[in-house]
């Protein structure tokens, strides 16, 4: 009778410290949130960016904003939870997810022709805090990238958009950028503009819109630096090559021109990092591959769903009084293209944004992607459903010039 007591008070003492430590959790704010919840950070081009007055770097954008918002799989849902006042307007975002930090370029005031990028602390509850912020090579500072398995840390790299420079940071163990390893140079009329790299980290690819040009990298691992190795031009003079994504094959690159209205195949060579391109090229709107109202449309991203089975691409319109486009391909295992699934049009016109970001997770998120406008200052959420791709939720988010880049958080 005293043993089974005594194993009462044991197991009523145990269920108590579970409730105190559940309510502490509680309290503090945590990581633990209902299966299928993701929330990713979203950054705005300044309160009061001008595309036109911004396009030499100069213009004082005015304040930045960051944004967090929930995606519930399940319930196909999308919420804002936070906004938080940031060191600068960030365009471009990326994640360093084993120290929960997120780096932005950073469009703050010109410093005698010199901007910013920032790190932020991803907190429990998903909101951000400034870690720290440092001096870029240039004064438009756009795409930037984090590769985890560089240096010891990790390392940081960014791109310019105006001044011909690119730089490569280490980052501290608490994931704060801290010294430049390396300076990038490139020849004047360059305009930066994207990364991407293979996913056996070996070669690393810029694309270069004002002179277009591919620029291709070996990259060292132990460091993070790069090696310049060789250049490659898109199907079309004066395509403007803007941003690329590569198969988790590694065996096709994927280019989408800017001014081409076009999406690039090549196949890329493991020996030498060199790319082939194979003559074939995707329309990015419905008008074909060389429409006669090119002038009203200007291409911006393209991404591969994290099953590696689909390829979508956005292009925006220069005016509001007609859509963007989304358009999607599906791909083979070895990453090769199948079939032709859809040209959308999207809500708006998209502004200076229409960036696309896909789920990376394996579970009810895996189809889902977001879209980002900046003409009337949305973040939509998207899911392929079959052969269909289905508007699940918008938030609005007006006043600020929301919204650029975005990252998935968790």
């Amino acid at each position: 009778m005293v043993s089974v007591t005594r194993a009462r008070k044991h197991l009523l003492q145990v269920l108590w410290l579970g409730l105190v430590f559940a309510q502490s959790g509680r309290a503090h704010g945590d990581h633990h949130h209902p299966a299928g919840t993701h929330h990713v950070l979203v950054g705005n081009f300044g309160s009061a960016y001008n595309v036109t007055k911004m396009l030499d770097g100069t213009q004082d954008v005015g304040e930045g904003y960051l944004y967090t918002l929930a995606v519930d799989a399940h319930a196909k849902s999308l919420t804002l939870t936070h906004t938080t006042r940031a060191a600068a307007a960030h365009p471009w975002l990326s994640v360093n997810r084993k120290a929960n930090v997120v780096y932005g370029s950073g469009w703050s005031p010109p410093n005698n022709g010199h901007r910013t990028f920032s790190s932020y602390k991803i907190e429990r509850d998903f909101s951000v805090s400034h870690l720290n912020t440092v001096t870029s090579c240039g004064t438009k500072p756009i795409a930037n990238d984090f590769i985890a398995e560089a240096g010891e840390h990790g390392v940081f790299y960014g791109l310019d958009f105006v001044t011909p420079c690119g730089e490569v940071w280490a980052v501290d163990k608490h994931g704060a950028i801290s010294n430049k390893i390396q300076a990038l140079e490139f020849a004047n009329g360059s305009t930066l503009h994207g990364f991407a790299t293979t996913p056996d980290l070996k070669y690393m690819y810029l694309t270069n819109l004002g002179l277009n040009t591919v620029h291709s990298y070996a990259l060292h691992l132990p460091n993070g630096t790069v090696t310049a190795l060789a250049d490659f031009a898109p199907s079309q003079l004066g395509a403007g090559p803007r941003h690329a994504a590569i198969t988790s094959s590694g065996a096709y690159f994927y280019l989408i021109d800017e001014e081409g209205l076009r999406v690039d195949q090549f196949t890329i060579d493991p020996e030498e990092g060199a790319l082939h391109f194979t003559n074939t090229s995707l329309a990015v709107t419905p008008f074909g591959l060389t429409p006669a109202n090119a002038s009203l449309y200007w291409g911006d991203e393209i991404v591969i769903s994290n099953d590696g089975k689909t390829l979508y691409a956005s292009t925006r319109s220069r005016d509001i009084n007609f859509p963007g486009y989304i358009s999607a391909w599906s791909l083979a295992s070895d990453g090769s293209l199948e079939d032709t699934l859809f040209i959308l049009p999207t809500p708006e016109a998209g502004g200076t944004s229409n960036i696309l970001s896909v789920s990376p997770w394996d579970d009810a998120s895996k189809n889902m992607l977001l879209l980002t406008d900046q003409d009337t200052d949305f973040v939509a959420l998207y899911e392929l459903q079959g052969l269909e791709l289905v508007l699940l939720d918008r938030v609005n988010i007006t006043g600020t010039n929301c919204c650029s880049g975005s990252v998935w958080l968790n």
